[in-house]
């Protein structure tokens, strides 16, 4: 299967409740906003769709203000190695939340000690003279994008993009918690958890498609992933896995991501 050729009968669906009460961030997702938030399946290996080692869901809900996901990890080992980002690799344990749009896709990571690494690819035939993004924000001298698909190899047919590493999207707020002792090795532990908000007024300057605000019945693309760094005697290897099976091992596939509905009870099919 090539990195373009999406299984479409397997992609997620998933009606989004919106939220009836504002959202408190605290990484804690046993208080009633997250209670009888239908969760996700259990994340499993993107490209063959094999169950993944540790359990992992996450649920979704909105509002006017912004998207809010959660994320329930287990884990008994919660560790970081506190890396940076080098273009599209980070070696990190961590969550992932990407949102596509038509010329754009917004990818945020967060570790277990509460870090983040954003990410937001465009892609080159989206970003044109006069364009949506063809503004300030997305300056290339200033911000000095690599370019994904030459600098970084991708085989997606649709060509390169410009990947923003030095772009976050305004407002974003994230909260974790630790079921456990962080980077204590000797210590089992039970997991962690993760709150992330997106605002739609930061979401609206990756938006071509003016679907924003949101109503009712509108629709998204959103990925949500876990990597998973596997100590091995002589090397490390990092595992991904993710809500929507993509028969390759490319997260950055937007038309693989989940279809998420905003509106009504949350139903999972």
């Amino acid at each position: 299967m090539t990195a373009t050729n999406c299984p479409y009968t397997e992609i997620p669906k998933y009606t989004c409740r919106r939220a009836t009460t504002p959202p408190r961030l605290d990484g804690n997702l046993d208080k009633p906003f997250w209670q009888d938030i239908e969760r996700t399946p259990s994340f499993s290996d993107m490209a063959s769709g094999a169950r993944a080692h540790f359990d992992t869901r996450a649920a979704l809900q909105w509002d006017d203000d912004g998207l809010y996901a959660a994320f329930w990890v287990s884990d008994p080992d919660v560790w970081t190695l506190n890396t940076e980002r080098i273009m599209m690799g980070w070696q990190e344990n961590g969550i992932v939340i990407c949102v596509a749009f038509p010329g754009a896709v917004y990818e945020l990571g967060v570790s277990p000690s509460g870090k983040t690494e954003p990410l937001t690819m465009v892609w080159k035939d989206a970003y044109v003279h006069g364009s949506h993004y063809d503004v300030p924000q997305f300056n290339l001298a200033r911000l000095r994008p690599f370019v994904l698909g030459e600098d970084h190899k991708t085989d997606h047919a649709r060509g390169p993009r410009w990947g923003f590493e030095r772009w976050d999207l305004p407002g974003v707020r994230v909260a974790v918690q630790v079921d456990g002792t962080l980077n204590d090795r000797h210590v089992i532990d039970r997991g962690w958890s993760a709150e992330i908000a997106l605002p739609w007024t930061g979401m609206k300057l990756l938006d071509d498609r003016g679907i924003l605000p949101p109503r009712n019945g509108t629709e998204l693309r959103v990925e949500l992933a876990r990597r998973e760094v596997v100590e091995g005697p002589f090397s490390n290897a990092t595992a991904l896995w993710t809500w929507a099976r993509h028969g390759s091992a490319d997260l950055h596939i937007p038309e693989c991501y989940p279809v998420v509905r905003l509106g009504g009870e949350t139903q999972l099919t």
